[in-house]
């Protein structure tokens, strides 16, 4: 019964998934278990095909060895391919370990999801889960956008089992024999979700025994109205960029319920761990009708700012380094959230150059922008005026990378290449440095 259900559920909600390719995301819990073998039950129906992908968090020793180990036994005894991979438990410093374990394992599962041809990830949201969500978004004072709660659909993930309940499924799992593996944190109730997920859900449908229910009728209602509200926004407003501001009296003059909608908008764009509060929905509002503040924080230091009659997006500053030495055709991750490279071409780089070919047999290194430096071409050339000439933001001209042969500046990317360095033949030696945002957008 439950197998006809979801089969008739997906075939409602994603009829561009019949006869692909999925890609489940498995952690060995109950939900990513059952949604692997549902998708397996239903294949046939479906047209479709089946992989898995677990991400091995190295964070809980034998316990995340045991779920690597069951996943792969669980895949072997469908005959579904497991794809395992493994994320770097240290976070960098200052930012949410939760939110970046999150980025990084849909990073993961993306990169996976190419590589294998798949055309979507699957992961095992429940109603249940959406409920918890609209509750802790509600909690922490985040608005409509937030309390949206769950997409059905972001980008290339999709959530299956969203219309299920976890109960259903367990229930459903041990009927057919199938086992899972039990995740002590999850009842850590000194976690916020999991004191929603053990004490305040149960007490509300202790009272309203429909309670998991209406929270996500009014999760998926409300994702409804931020859709439509998204798409006339879309036709009538701009974002500032980094480095590249907008006029304020556009915003200024949008309904106020699109205004909001714009700072959740700009908010989504940016690597942060939640969408605005209303406090910071509210200062926004101030801002664009001339301020007080002039500037609001949405986040990890990403700042709007109205200069005048302009808005301006403000990332978070990057920190100056000393020399970081460059290995021909790998990426280098630099501090600040740079990522370079020579002799090698990536994705879309920001900046770009073709150096000469004898750049390759040379000791090259990355450095940050030195104080009050100047280009030695043209001559005595203020290196911060250029950069900023270049548009390079302010919060990231001090730790600005250059690239160095010794002490020889061969290139300032955004500027320009040294005399004498730039390829004047066919071939040469690529150099690029991709900036903190881009990296982050496109993860």
């Amino acid at each position: 019964m439950l197998v006809s259900r979801f089969v008739a559920a997906l075939r409602a909600q994603f009829p561009e998934l019949l006869g692909k390719h999925l890609l489940v995301a498995l952690s060995g819990g109950a939900d990513s278990v059952a949604l692997l073998r549902l998708l397996a039950a239903g294949s046939t129906e479906l047209g479709t095909t089946v992989a898995a992908c677990h991400v091995h968090h190295h964070l809980r020793g034998a316990d995340a060895d045991g779920d690597a180990s069951f996943c792969a036994r669980a895949c072997a005894g469908l005959g579904i391919e497991l794809h395992l991979e493994h994320l770097v438990p240290e976070p960098p410093r200052g930012v949410s370990p939760e939110a970046w374990w999150r980025v990084e394992r849909y990073r993961l599962l993306e990169a996976v999801r190419r590589r294998s041809g798949c055309e979507a990830v699957a992961t095992a949201h429940t109603r249940d889960d959406q409920a918890e969500t609209v509750l802790l978004k509600l909690l922490r004072g985040s608005g409509p956008r937030g309390v949206a709660g769950i997409r059905r659909r972001q980008g290339c993930v999709v959530r299956p089992a969203l219309d299920f309940d976890r109960d259903e499924l367990r229930a459903w799992l041990s009927a057919t024999g199938g086992e899972w593996r039990e995740d002590a944190s999850n009842a850590d109730a000194t976690r916020p979700r999991a004191r929603i997920r053990h004490e305040l859900l149960p007490a509300l449908a202790a009272y309203a025994p429909s309670t998991v229910e209406h929270l996500a009728a009014f999760a998926d209602a409300l994702a409804e109205d931020e859709a439509v509200l998204g798409a006339l926004l879309a036709e009538r407003a701009a974002w500032p960029d980094v480095g590249v501001p907008i006029p304020v009296a556009p915003v200024a003059g949008l309904p106020p319920s699109l205004r909001r909608r714009w700072v959740l908008e700009l908010a989504a764009r940016l690597p942060l761990g939640e969408p605005p509060s209303r406090r910071q929905l509210a200062e926004v509002e101030a801002l664009l009708a001339g301020g007080p503040p002039a500037a609001v924080d949405l986040g990890r230091r990403w700042v709007v700012r109205r200069r005048g009659s302009a808005l301006l997006l403000s990332p978070p500053p990057a920190p100056p380094f000393g020399d970081v030495g460059a290995t021909l055709g790998s990426d280098l991750a630099l501090p600040g959230g740079f990522c370079a490279r020579v002799g090698r071409s990536g994705e879309a780089p920001a900046f770009s150059a073709v150096l000469r070919p004898a750049v390759s047999g040379l000791p090259l290194a990355w450095r940050s922008v030195r104080p009050a430096e100047r280009l030695p071409w043209p001559p005595g050339c203020s290196l911060a005026a250029a950069l900023g000439r270049a548009g390079v933001p302010a919060e990231w001209r001090r730790a600005w990378p250059v690239l160095m042969s010794g002490d020889t500046m061969i290139w300032v990317p955004g500027v320009g290449v040294a005399p004498g360095w730039y390829a004047d033949g066919v071939t040469g030696t690529v150099a690029e440095l991709e900036e903190p945002w881009q990296r982050r957008e496109r993860s």
